[in-house]
């Protein structure tokens, strides 16, 4: 892989000589091509367009923290060796990506660059995996605890069926509302003059979890 300065630049598609006015034109442009809200029909495009818009927001604020890069006439020294006669320290790199690390995993240590998707919270993939996956299966045992709970407790309180059905629907209307509200789908709520609407979303809430369980619901969990 090519080696960069860095790889903010490349996120955002311009050189490291740009003006503030270039860079937010860049900015804006990479916006609109990536933003979420395009995917919203798509859950496994729309997680993955998050996490690029994550990339291009702080390639953003780091190109606006440092200055454009200039070229000063000055007194040349060989090549290899500064003003100390000393060769300078080789650039540390990702080795998953093989870019310029700007940053660490704060639980292992190992370089990161912007291409690793753990790089906003600090973490190696391998330990973004994990957080990924822990955070996966609490969700799960979160949804499918209290419907197993209502069924078998309405169950063994003696109500008929049909009132643990109804309570069933219930909390599956509750579950779904709150997956359209956390994925910011609220246009779907006009689907709310369907009375069934609201629950499909909780059974699509309870699918999505059990796939979810291993961390990577696209299926192409990246290789470390």
């Amino acid at each position: 892989m090519a080696n960069t300065e860095t790889d903010a630049w490349k996120v955002l598609g311009i050189p490291p000589t740009a003006d503030k006015d270039t860079i937010r034109e860049a900015y804006l442009a990479r916006v609109k091509e990536h933003h979420p809200d395009r995917y919203r029909l798509d859950p496994s495009r729309y997680r993955q367009q998050e996490e690029m818009m994550k990339r291009i927001n702080f390639a953003y604020e780091w190109a606006l923290r440092h200055p454009p890069t200039t070229t000063a006439p000055g007194p040349t020294h060989p090549p290899g060796s500064d003003r100390q006669g000393q060769r300078p320290d080789p650039p540390i790199m990702c080795p998953d990506h093989g870019y310029q690390a700007m940053g660490r995993c704060k639980r292992c240590g190992q370089p990161l660059c912007l291409g690793c998707l753990g790089f906003r919270r600090s973490l190696c993939n391998r330990h973004y995996q994990r957080q990924k996956i822990r955070a996966a299966r609490s969700r799960t045992l979160g949804e499918w605890g209290p419907l197993i709970v209502i069924i078998f407790g309405l169950r063994a309180l003696g109500l008929p069926g049909f009132d643990v059905a109804i309570a069933v629907l219930i909390y599956l209307a509750l579950l779904g509302l709150r997956l359209l509200i956390r994925r910011h789908w609220l246009g779907c709520l006009a689907l709310l003059l369907l009375p069934y609407s609201l629950v499909l979303a909780g059974v699509w809430s309870l699918w999505e979890s059990l796939r979810d369980w291993n961390g990577h619901p696209s299926g192409k969990a990246k290789a470390g």
